[in-house]
């Protein structure tokens, strides 16, 4: 309904178009009239008209002149935001439609960080698998900041990924999934020397070949917190790795090779690479992990009944405890 009384509100509700919205994202993206006229194929002046009215409708300027180009105004910064938003959630509409074409009940994208319980993934295959109609899928890997990044701005539906500072805020539900327990993986031809020791001699893992997962992740955290704990510098890494079978590839060449890993994605890179896990607890515990969405997503009962399917059949954090210990 229109509110006649908001000049604003009127304005935004009757003559908005998406038409506008990309319109400003491609003078975001370019930050010049003149290209975006070319990049259009209009002229010079239909663009600045045609920002002239959407300004006149937002009732304040969006982009300021400069000698480098345009700048967004504090009022432009927060319109972009939308507008990216929208010109996402049309994207995904059309790929909706599509897949909906082709007798699918729609379409979910699903992020992953690598350290996902096995057990975990299964589950969530075996319930996404068997829904009718069929969903069309989509899986993309990465940090778990990123992944929040991704579902923020829409290109993403959801994510299994850690609890994080970055989840925190209320536009985010975070359901929870299971914990996981950090451990030291070490190589082959160091591990019985290290297992020895009843307390681990942090001098010496310093001067190790050390393999780190991306900055901004909870391993790296644990791994600094190692370190400055015991007054130690921390060590510049050999090597940056995320995916499990390069870790285990890596730890195959290095006879000092070492890392920090969940111990159930250890224990799987241990028995590929030949390494150990040092069962020496570490005394930083990782954040849990969780299946994240948007609060307003429109998937939000497709993706409520997923962590729900996740959630029954994955194992315990005592049952990853009494494997550690029979190991």
């Amino acid at each position: 309904m229109v509110s006649s009384s908001d000049p604003l509100a009127h304005r935004l509700e009757t003559r908005l178009k998406m038409r506008h919205y990309a319109l400003l994202v491609e003078l975001d993206r370019h930050r010049s009239i003149t290209r975006v006229a070319e990049q259009l194929a209009l002229t010079q002046p239909t663009v600045t008209r045609a920002l002239a009215d959407i300004e006149y409708i937002f009732m304040t300027p969006l982009f300021i002149r400069q000698r480098r180009g345009l700048e967004p105004t504090p009022a432009g910064v927060v319109v972009l935001e939308r507008a990216r938003l929208a010109m996402a959630d049309i994207a995904t509409l059309q790929q909706e439609l599509q897949v909906v074409g082709a007798g699918r009940q729609g379409r979910l994208r699903i992020g992953v960080i690598p350290y996902v319980l096995t057990q975990a993934l299964d589950a969530a295959w075996t319930h996404l698998f068997a829904l009718r109609p069929r969903l069309a899928l989509l899986a993309h890997e990465d940090t778990t900041h990123n992944l929040i990044q991704a579902v923020r701005s829409r290109t993403l539906d959801c994510a299994i990924c850690r609890f994080s500072h970055d989840s925190n805020d209320g536009d985010l539900v975070q359901q929870l999934l299971y914990k996981q327990q950090a451990c030291l993986v070490v190589a082959q031809s160091c591990a019985g020397r290290l297992a020895k020791q009843a307390t681990l001699n942090i001098a010496e893992l310093s001067g190790m070949d050390w393999i780190f997962p991306p900055p901004d992740t909870p391993i790296r955290q644990v791994i600094h917190g190692i370190f400055t704990a015991a007054g130690q510098t921390v060590p510049v890494p050999l090597l940056e790795a995320y995916a499990p079978h390069t870790i285990a590839s890596a730890l195959q060449q290095l006879p000092r090779g070492i890392t920090v890993l969940p111990h159930d994605i250890a224990r799987a890179v241990a028995s590929i690479s030949g390494a150990k896990v040092l069962q020496q607890p570490l005394h930083w515990s990782l954040p849990p992990v969780g299946l994240a969405w948007l609060r307003d997503s429109p998937k939000a009962a497709v993706i409520a009944a997923l962590a729900a399917a996740v959630r029954q059949p994955v194992v315990a954090p005592s049952d990853l405890t009494k494997a550690a210990e029979n190991q």
